[in-house]
């Protein structure tokens, strides 16, 4: 039986196997190898594909899983600390894009109703490209991978009216009351998903759950997905946007990770037809025909749509450096534009060439996302250092800063105020240690004012900021953001403003640690290294392995990797400040000064503030030994305690007599 589409499937894979092996040599983002993959077997390349449309049915059910697993990565009340960016942010960027491209098309020499076309094309930003981007460089979460994602939200809702409003450019009649109509059935539905998300699902889920069928898991999870994807698309919302809904969802109700697991290999899968759907779309005769026109109209493209969203982000209270990220990251035009030109071409108000050319211009303004988004920090760091007013440099509408209520003197500035800046500051707070936080989010600082946190929004980089935390007279800063080069700026600033003050550096990586060191960190916790450290100190302790051997391993990898022991710390939540009572092994070393004495002449209990359990000794226990008992080289003390008390006494007893 001969199976037309099982060849055309073939071929794409073969393809984008190629350029994908080609990408990873080069070191060019993956997005381009299945782009270019596109261009090669699509209809204006070698004309390989045949069965299009199918192609594009798949391509349809990628997107669907990609913005699925990108929604189970959020909470509904992460969604909902978005209103700001999303309503404000987006309904300013979807008026000012469509204003000022609508403005640059009537003087380029288009008809008026051309250029409003145009104008709502060139406003609605590529969510699934920008957030597989974000998704492989770890910044989903961060504050401007979240205010991108709440613009493009707003942009995905404003398409609906868009193409509502396209035929009545026309003259081709409609109704404006049939955008209230599909607008209120989307609201209904929204409703209904947030009902759904806090009582039917999470029982669905662990009914299912409890069978322990995985089978049965992995399609209630995709029948979820798909689901509330045509549910939505049936009031007129697109699939995209029913399949981040629907992510929500299941990210509710507890089962989010599991069913992660599960969807992520087919998302891999069909999320590559959607990016060889959309280089199938490109015809490399309209850029060979125009390549100068072209490049140009791509470039203005991008500079426009990064001047409009950096400025409407700015204005509604984000630093410059948030609204440069987010503004290049939504520098590019979306899939669902080619749905507007279709709709504008089908009309009469584009010509077949105009739309090509748009289509052409569109698809390289996609292909460029992963180099906007790569380069967007460098940037951010150039535009952070042109004069400019201070009410731009930290937000326009954002509250003003203010000065620390009282004098601070050896205090703790924490920059950042996401689960590590929230741990750092508890634990000075419980120790009784001055603190003061620097956080970017204008939502969170509003928040935790309230809860009467000592926060202030400001971007830390800035040397007029960390002078509203009194950088002269802190003693230590702890840097706790996840992007790179903004840590990388503010450990340069705080080491210039304050020689001496004491600077831990968080980085994801290890190939960030040479330039923090470089730049001033005394200490840098690197998550992956770190989180290696702990993960063989545990399984170490299950065999027993007493407490100073498995630090003298950590310290000897450290040693190894960063030249000297003790580089970094630590930056696990669990027992690092409020250590639980931990059961530690420490072994006597040969000479120690402790060799010979009692138990009551070291002072364990009182001077260390540890508990003496029991002493192994060759092949015997002694267990809960008393006051007079004799320590000797080489016993093996089980302790319990604090691990800094455990520390110390380790120090101690290291001391030869």
């Amino acid at each position: 039986m001969q199976i037309p589409i099982l060849a055309d499937i073939t071929i794409i894979f073969l393809f984008a196997a190629i350029a994908l092996f080609i990408c990873g040599k080069l070191k060019i983002p993956e997005i381009m190898g299945y782009l270019f993959a596109g261009v090669l077997v699509g209809p204006n390349g070698l004309r390989l594909i045949h069965a299009v449309e199918q192609v594009e049915m798949m391509a349809e059910i990628g997107v669907v899983l990609l913005l699925f697993t990108i929604g189970i990565t959020f909470s509904l009340s992460t969604l909902l600390s978005l209103k700001r960016p999303a309503l404000a942010g987006g309904g300013l960027q979807v008026a000012g894009c469509i204003a000022a491209f609508t403005g640059a098309a009537y003087l380029g020499g288009y008809e008026l109703n051309t250029a409003v076309v145009i104008g709502m094309m060139a406003a609605v930003s590529g969510t699934a490209i920008m957030l597989n981007v974000f998704a492989a460089r770890g910044e989903v979460d961060s504050l401007y991978g979240r205010i991108s994602l709440a613009v493009s939200i707003f942009q995905d809702i404003a398409v609906i009216p868009m193409m509502l409003l396209v035929p009545l450019l026309a003259g081709q009649g409609g109704k404006f009351s049939d955008v209230g109509i599909i607008l209120g059935k989307a609201v209904v539905v929204v409703v209904l998903l947030f009902a759904f998300a806090r009582f039917l699902v999470p029982k669905l889920l662990y009914q299912v759950a409890a069978t322990r069928s995985r089978e049965l898991f992995m399609i209630t999870v995709v029948l979820v997905c798909l689901g509330v994807a045509w549910m939505t698309s049936k009031t007129g919302l697109s699939l995209a946007l029913g399949a981040f809904l629907a992510g929500i969802v299941v990210s509710e109700s507890g089962y989010g990770q599991q069913a992660l697991g599960d969807v992520i290999p087919f998302k891999d899968v069909f999320a590559g037809f959607f990016f060889v759907s959309i280089g199938m779309l490109l015809n490399p005769e309209v850029v060979l025909n125009a390549p100068v026109l072209t490049i140009i109209s791509l470039i203005l493209l991008i500079i426009i749509k990064f001047a409009v969203t950096g400025f409407v982000i700015n204005i509604i209270g984000y630093p410059v450096r948030t609204s440069v990220l987010a503004g290049l990251s939504l520098a590019q035009v979306s899939e669902f534009s080619f749905i507007l030109g279709a709709v504008g071409a089908s009309t009469g108000i584009l010509t077949s060439d105009q739309y090509s050319f748009f289509i052409a211009v569109t698809v390289l303004s996609m292909a460029s996302t992963p180099f906007l988004i790569i380069s967007a920090p460098h940037v951010a760091e150039l535009v952070t250092k042109l004069p400019m007013p201070r009410a731009f440099r930290g937000g326009y509408l954002s509250e003003e800063e203010k000065e620390p209520e009282k004098e601070l003197i050896d205090h703790i500035i924490i920059a950042g105020f996401g689960m590590n800046g929230r741990n750092t500051a508890r634990a000075a707070r419980e120790k009784g240690i001055e603190y003061v936080v620097i956080e970017m989010n204008p939502d969170t600082v509003r928040r935790e004012k309230r809860n009467g946190t000592p926060i202030f929004f400001g971007d830390a980089s800035q040397a007029a900021v960390l002078e509203h935390a009194a950088l002269k007279t802190a003693r230590v800063m702890v840097i706790t953001l996840p992007d790179p080069i903004g840590v990388r700026k503010i450990v340069e600033t705080a080491r210039r403003e304050n020689p001496t003050i004491y600077i831990i550096a968080r980085t994801r990586y290890l190939t960030e640690l040479e330039p923090l060191k470089a730049l001033g960190a005394n200490e840098i916790v690197v998550e992956e290294y770190e989180t290696s450290i702990e993960t063989f100190s545990r399984v170490l302790k299950k065999y027993y392995i007493s407490h100073d051997e498995i630090e003298a391993l950590a310290n000897q990898i450290r040693t190894e990797i960063m030249g000297r022991p003790g580089e970094m710390i630590s930056n696990s939540t669990e027992g690092t400040t409020f250590a639980d009572m931990n059961i530690i092994n420490i072994t006597v070393p040969v000479g120690s000064q402790i060799a010979g004495k009692t138990v009551r002449d070291v002072d364990i209990r009182f001077r260390y503030r540890l508990n003496l359990l029991a002493v192994n000794r060759g092949t015997d226990t002694i267990s809960n030994p008393g006051s007079d008992f004799a320590i000797q080289e080489r016993d093996e003390l089980m302790l319990m305690g604090e691990q800094n008390d455990a520390d110390i006494f380790m120090q101690a007893i290291r001391q030869r007599q």
